[in-house]
């Protein structure tokens, strides 16, 4: 028998195919263990009022990485590979979407033999795949694309449920709390809306440093964190209600990365 997985990550399109097909089906979810803290609070309600509605005959998976290196270091997450490896993920090293996404997926898929595995990708996304396309056991399917189905789409059904995704501004891009596809003007965002998160990531930063001879940026523009905080306290000097407010509009939704990230 045929076991139907969805590829969730929360956001939008995948909440939309666990409502639509999720009956009967598992849901799984790679946790990085840098999400940012409002994602784990959406899985949570989601995970609850999808079995409701699909009267417990539904499932979400969590699962999550773990590497170790050839001294025998552990990295149980992202964070932790980061700081004991002192490297970052970049758009050419995105070893942060292959460790501790694709491959603790697939090796929770490696157990069955024949799965149907259904990717949320738009019918606005049509020729692209996603991230997962290697297990032999698995056929893949694009129900939104199959049934004519874009973002709008999408929304409205979520709508009607009350399960419309709605992350703050410094989440535009993604879960993750450092992910390097975050413009500046979100951990601004991050700053002014979030700041005990924007002192982990600023600390995560630090300890980067290490041994280098150069300083390493978080930021692909080359700017620290400690930085941007002092940009951000001059502007706060400078700054009335409506200016904060106005933060809003500086931020911009950026691309999406597939399957996983995907807002």
């Amino acid at each position: 028998m045929k076991k139907t997985i969805i590829s969730f990550s929360g956001g939008v399109e995948s909440t939309t195919m666990c409502l639509l097909y999720g009956k009967g089906a598992t849901a799984i979810f790679a946790d990085t263990g840098a999400e940012h803290k409002e994602l784990y609070e959406r899985l949570d309600h989601v995970e609850k009022y999808l079995k409701d509605y699909h009267k417990g005959d539904f499932e979400l998976i969590k699962v999550k990485g773990k590497t170790r290196s050839r001294e025998g270091v552990e990295s149980n997450s992202l964070t932790e590979y980061i700081i004991n490896y002192e490297f970052m993920p970049s758009p050419n090293r995105r070893f942060c979407t292959y460790l501790y996404k694709i491959r603790p997926i697939e090796k929770y898929l490696s157990k069955y033999d024949n799965i149907e595995m259904l990717i949320g990708l738009n019918y606005d996304e049509q020729g692209r795949t996603g991230n997962l396309q290697a297990l032999k056991n698995c056929e893949y399917r694009y129900p939104l694309i199959e049934h004519e189905l874009d973002r709008e789409d999408c929304i409205d059904i979520l709508n009607l449920h009350g399960l419309n995704p709605e992350f703050p501004i410094y989440m535009q891009r993604g879960g993750c709390k450092y992910c390097f596809f975050k413009k500046e003007s979100e951990f601004k965002a991050m700053y002014y809306f979030d700041n005990d998160t924007f002192n982990e990531v600023k600390d995560l930063e630090e300890q980067m440093q290490g041994k280098k001879k150069k300083y390493f940026s978080i930021m692909p523009s080359g700017k620290s964190f400690s930085d941007l905080e002092e940009e951000c306290k001059n502007e706060i000097n400078n700054w009335g209600e409506k200016q904060m407010k106005e933060i809003y509009n500086q931020v911009s939704k950026t691309t999406y990365c597939g399957g996983f990230c995907h807002r």
